[in-house]
């Protein structure tokens, strides 16, 4: 293939929007898109490579595949064996069995599966070293249908491969579509939601230069600069709550494929501009980048319990770019030169899987083993399974919500409860503190919650879209549940109040009127303070590398300005009629500084969640009102 300076240049257009991204979403809040530039690119790519190879009759799935290994193995797998001893420096036991489990996965190339658990724009992503490999995954995922159907087409039905190709990508589109209702995190980590992007590069591939309908220098410049507008405009336009993949995705791709399009047909402004050399050293690098930038990030966020200053993070990008030159030199280029003979490439691709298999086996199964922990650093580390043990069963996620009839109850069994806890993730521990204490009384409570759904009638939740519904059936039970004399009402106020504070404000007025227009008392509680780190994990993190672990705990001052939005919606609900507030600060704050243990035990069981024992201090100090 003749080389092309300008989708070089193009993969530095991909690389550091991504970087910017993970870096700090601010910067770029779309910058996640690189990674879909990076597929259109790619697809390109192979696809213009087997069909040269086809037409020369020079075609080989082993040579395929061995191409595969010298290509992506050698960094790949020396970024993961460098990984794997700061993982076990820094990371929890816990987190260890994650990264282990990630990277057997990834070993194995469909980490995109594993990871599909994972809410790539949530801040627990944020701490996982291999979360990035799922877009290799994906690719490899691709590689392994895609090099056969096309062969099997090319021998057999040459004229129908763009009718086919094109016919697969339609499917897939229409599936992302579909899936980002009801299952969005399959359709954003999923091979299946994501082949049509890579089809938009095996199209554009299908057509070469030489086939695609000659332009005018004019047309080109055009194509060019609409192209790349589009891909600078969904970094900038698109965020998080964007619905992503699905029809957006398109933006970036077919932008991408408009690019190489106009530079396949001759010189373009853009063009020029993609091939000058600061772009073209980056984009020559943007794979190692790529695999280095992410973990670079995530240990500094571990190790810094938390988020790292600006200054931190600039360092923490720095240095990625070295170890990506280091690779580059020392790793990939080497590779790529070696006469090594092809059935040779892939034996020593299955040796390197086997490495890696047998290092994800030790921390899967012993991951307390690879690192001794005392007594009080295993009590810290048990923080992160201080949870409701029936969360599985009770709590409500990824729209697959539980019915009224279906709900959980907890206190004594043979009374229908007279309490009902109406709220997202932030009730389902409550549930239990409140119904241990309730039992003694004769009591129960029932628990409804799911998962980023807060009691907010009307409220329309970015990525929960059957939460609308499900908060309009829950009111509606309240409302004509005559045994249900309290509601305890209890959200993570932060993640609804930036968006859309009216709304939501409302919808909660709405749920709570409701409710007491009808006799019910509706008891408020006021946010808890968060932390942007797992607390248990920060505790032993801190406790085992000889720092403070009472370093963690929030100010009030501090806790009271990130919360002052929240805290005064939540004063003016409790002025209204029948309404009583719960203070959490006057439990978990009352010497100042924001407790996070209580006798050694933690008081979360991640960095926004309060566990069972946080739960159950909240209960006993507002008995009062939680319980009467």
């Amino acid at each position: 293939m003749k080389f092309r300076p300008d989708v070089e240049g193009l993969r530095a257009v991909a690389i550091v929007p991504v970087v910017a991204f993970h870096a700090d979403p601010s910067l770029l809040p779309g910058g996640f898109v690189g990674v879909d530039v990076f597929f259109v690119i790619s697809g390109y790519l192979i696809t213009a490579l087997l069909l040269e190879r086809l037409a020369a009759d020079r075609y080989s799935i082993a040579s395929f595949y061995a191409a595969r290994v010298r290509r992506i193995f050698p960094a790949l797998f020396a970024m993961l064996l460098v990984a794997t001893p700061f993982a076990l420096w820094l990371l929890s036991s816990k987190g260890l069995l994650e990264f282990g489990r990630t990277l057997y996965t990834t070993a194995l190339f469909y980490s995109n599966m594993h990871l599909k658990r994972t809410d790539y724009f949530a801040p627990a992503a944020e701490l996982n070293p291999l979360l990035h490999t799922w877009s290799l995954a994906v690719e490899e995922q691709y590689y392994i249908v895609f090099p056969l159907l096309l062969a099997l087409l090319y021998r057999h039905w040459r004229s129908g491969i763009a009718p086919v190709l094109a016919g697969v990508g339609l499917i897939s589109l229409a599936g992302s579509a579909w899936w980002l209702h009801s299952d969005p995190a399959l359709a954003f980590y999923g091979a299946p939601s994501r082949t049509f992007e890579l089809m938009v590069g095996s199209l554009l591939a299908m057509g070469g230069a030489s086939r695609w309908p000659a332009l005018p220098r004019a047309a080109r410049e055009g194509l060019a600069a609409v192209g790349l507008g589009g891909i600078v405009l969904a970094c900038f336009v698109f965020d998080a709550d964007t619905p992503f993949p699905g029809p957006a995705a398109l933006l970036p791709c077919i932008g991408t494929a408009l690019v190489i399009w106009a530079g396949a047909g001759g010189d373009t402004l853009v063009g020029r501009g993609l091939s000058l050399s600061p772009l073209r050293w980056v984009g020559a690098r943007s794979f190692s980048l790529y695999l280095w930038h992410w973990p670079t990030l995530v240990f500094l966020r571990h190790w810094s319990v938390g988020e790292p200053t600006a200054w931190q993070t600039a360092l923490a990008v720095a240095l990625s770019v070295v170890l990506a030159s280091l690779s580059l030199r020392f790793v990939e280029a080497p590779s790529r030169r070696a006469a090594v003979p092809e059935r040779r490439w892939l034996l020593m691709g299955l040796a390197c899987i086997a490495l890696m298999l047998a290092v994800a086996w030790v921390l899967i199964k012993h991951p307390l083993a690879v690192r001794h922990a005392d007594a009080q650093q295993q009590r810290y580390e048990r923080g992160t399974n201080d949870l409701n043990p029936q969360r599985r069963q009770c709590h409500g996620g990824n729209n697959k919500q539980i019915s009224y009839d279906q709900r959980c109850r907890f206190g004594d069994p043979t009374v229908p409860p007279q309490t009902a806890i109406w709220a997202d993730s932030y009730g389902a521990e409550l549930a239990v503190a409140m119904g241990e204490s309730l039992a003694a009384q004769g009591a129960s409570v029932a628990q409804i919650s799911s998962s980023r759904c807060p009691p907010s009638l009307g409220l329309v939740v970015p990525g929960r879209s059957s939460c609308t519904a499900h908060n309009d059936e829950i009111f509606r039970a309240l409302v004509a549940d005559a045994a249900v004399t309290r509601v305890v009402i209890v959200a993570r106020y932060d993640n609804y109040l930036p968006g859309q504070p009216e709304a939501f404000e409302a919808g909660l007025r709405r749920s709570i009127d409701g409710l007491t227009r009808v006799g019910k008392r509706v008891v408020v509680l006021e946010p808890w303070p968060l932390y942007s780190y797992p607390v248990p994990d920060a505790l032993s993190l801190l406790y085992r590398t000889g720092r403070d672990p009472n370093r963690v705990g929030q100010s009030l001052a501090g806790y009271r300005r990130d919360h002052a939005a929240a805290l005064a919606m939540v004063q003016r609900l409790g002025d209204m009629p029948g309404v009583s507030v719960v203070k959490t600060s006057d439990a978990l704050c009352a010497s100042g500084v924001c407790a996070v243990t209580a006798d050694g035990d933690p008081l979360y069981f991640d960095g926004n969640h309060v566990s069972l024992r946080g739960a159950r201090l909240i209960v006993t100090h507002f008995a009062g009102v939680l319980l009467r």
